[in-house]
């Protein structure tokens, strides 16, 4: 989302139409003077979580797809492990039983590695610049 800097002089202002068909009421959340502003910031707020949750749907299914086909070629070669009680892949890793994986699961899996991803990141950039500091 860009940032809109104001000036003393002049004050810039994003408006966006917002249709909401669930009839939510914004008024008592926000100060009447300026209900547009964080009507839209909300509504994008609200479209980035959603959009994410999307994505990171999208990218579970296709874990459990992954999955099942590994479960399905080890049952296919009946590379099951009585000791284990279970199929296993070529590398004699155990492969999990699809309807025992939930998609829900795998999208909090996934918003945990992402979020743990972010604070590495940030980990690192923090001792980027330390030893840049120290260096230069």
């Amino acid at each position: 989302m860009k940032r809109i800097e104001e000036t003393p002089k002049e004050k810039s202002r994003a408006f966006a139409v917002i249709q909401d068909d669930e009839g939510f009421d914004w008024s008592e959340f926000l100060p009447d003077e300026d209900v547009v502003s964080f009507a839209f910031i909300a509504k994008t707020e609200q479209i980035e979580e959603e959009t994410t949750y999307i994505r990171r749907k999208i990218m579970a299914q296709h874990m459990k797809q992954k999955i099942y086909e590994a479960w399905k070629e080890a049952k296919r070669a009946r590379r099951y492990d009585p000791d284990r009680e279970c199929y296993l892949d070529p590398k004699g890793n155990i492969c999990v039983e699809p309807s025992s994986v939930d998609v829900e699961t795998l999208i909090k899996s996934i918003s945990e590695t992402e979020e743990q991803k972010k604070i590495d990141a940030a980990k690192e950039s923090r001792e980027r610049k330390a030893r840049i500091k120290v260096g230069g």
